[in-house]
Formats: C-alpha cells, structure tokens, sequence
C-alpha cells in the first residue's frame, strides 16, 4: 500500500521534479549515511583494509549492477512493448475502417470507429493516466466487433474483406488488452525493496575506504551515488507507461483520426 501510495506520487509529478526528489534525495541520503559512517570507522582504520575492501566492492557492485541493469531493460522493454501495441491498435483499427466502406452499413460502422478513437483519445488516455481504465470505450469496440461478425457478405470480394476486417478486429482486441495490461502492473515493492537496499549497500560499501583527502572520497562517491540514482530515476519514469511525466501518448489514435478524416465517411 506504501509502494503503491508512493508510486501513485511520483508519477503525478513533473519528471524533473520526478528527477530532482529522486536523484537529489538518493544523493542526500546516501552523503547522511556516509557521514555517520565515517564518524564511526576512523580514516586509519578505514585505510589498513582498503585492499581486501576493494575486493569486496567488485563483487557487491557486480552483483548490484547486474540487477540494476536487469530492471532498468526489463522496464524499457515492457515500455516499448506498450507503445508499439498502441500503434498496432489504433493500425488494426483504421484497417477496420477502411475496408468497412465496402458494405452497405459502412457509413455507421465507421462512425462507430470514430467514436472509439474519439473515446481513447479525449476519454481513456486522461484517465490511465491517473491509474484508471475507460470501460465505455472497450464497450464501443466490442459493439464493433459484433457489427463486423454481423456484416452482409453476398459476394466473395466481401466475403474475403469481411475475413480481413475480423481478424483486424481480433488483433485490435488483443492489442487493447495488452496494452491496459502493461498498465496495470509495474515492479513489485520487494523489487523495489531490493533495489532500494541494494543502492545503500553499495554506496555504504564505498565509504569503508581510507582516502588522504576527504574532498576527494566525497566527490569520488558523490558522482556514484548520482550515477546510481539517475538510474533509478530512469526505472520509475518508465516503470508505468502511460502515467507521468514520459509516457506513451495517445499519438498513434490521433494519427488513426488524420487517416479517418482522408478516407471520409
């Protein structure tokens, strides 16, 4: 509930203000941790272990950021897998609508089609990005899919275009669901946990080094800890795709209106 409250946050969020809480606040809090750290652990104490310290350090920051780079791929791709399900939609739909001029009703299946893509863009995609889904424009697609199963197919051309214009529709169906479902979920709170820990673990780990002058371990640790999270920061910006501040937008059914609009009624 804390995960969900706090993603709910960030995503309502600017990204650079998004950017700002999380990088700054990482850095902030991982220079706190250093603080105390190198109040409790003498510089001399820190200095006769640096070379087995180092030892260690490559193997905590392998280990971290093989995972680090685990999600952050794993997030761009369901990011990109969001948005190319978008475009296949809103392509499987205009299909529908282009070959729907070769029946008798196709002036209302069109209107129909028009009145979806309307739905997703001025509807739908204002309220996923505040989480929600809109169940008035998946009503709309079905009733076209029953209009599309219920056409007239007298002649064989028509039979061939109806077969066309129902898969189309059968693929649109499939990318709509796919694309709410990439919505709906994002990285689990004991990933993030991990994640979380895992930062302050490694940038702890880095001040148990003895360096001669203290400008340099904080500089040296400092562009880590941004390093670290700007990474960070990229996973929750991409982590929702269509909430925030870098989401996919609702280009593809505007594109799909232009197409509408050339094509007539």
């Amino acid at each position: 509930m804390i995960h969900a409250t706090a993603m709910h946050l960030l995503q309502s969020l600017p990204v650079w203000v998004n950017g700002i809480i999380v990088v700054g606040g990482f850095l902030l809090l991982s220079t706190v941790m250093g603080f105390f750290v190198v109040k409790i652990v003498p510089a001399q104490v820190r200095e006769q272990h640096n070379e087995l310290a180092g030892f260690i350090l490559a193997v905590v920051g392998v280990i971290y950021a093989v995972l680090l780079a685990f999600v952050a791929i794993g997030v761009w791709e369901r990011f990109a897998l969001a948005e190319t399900r978008t475009y296949e939609e809103a392509t499987n739909v205009t299909i529908v609508y282009r070959d729907a001029g070769s029946f008798s009703n196709g002036a209302s299946l069109r209107a129909a089609l028009r009145d979806y893509v309307r739905e997703v863009v001025d509807d739908e995609w204002p309220k996923m990005q505040k989480g929600e889904r809109s169940v008035s424009a998946r009503l709309l697609l079905e009733s076209v899919d029953r209009d599309v199963r219920n056409l007239k197919a007298d002649t064989p051309e028509r039979v061939n275009i109806q077969a066309r214009m129902l898969e189309a529709m059968d693929l649109a169906l499939q990318d709509r669901d796919a694309r709410i479902s990439e919505e709906a979920t994002g990285i689990s709170s004991v990933m993030w946990a991990v994640l979380i820990i895992g930062a302050f673990v490694t940038v702890g780990f880095t001040y148990l080094f003895g360096f001669k002058q203290n400008v340099m371990q904080w500089l040296m640790i400092g562009a880590l800890s941004v390093l670290i999270g700007l990474v960070l920061f990229l996973i929750v910006a991409l982590d929702f795709p269509f909430r925030g501040g870098l989401t996919v937008g609702p280009e593809a059914f505007e594109n799909a209106q232009f197409v509408f609009r050339l094509i007539g009624v």
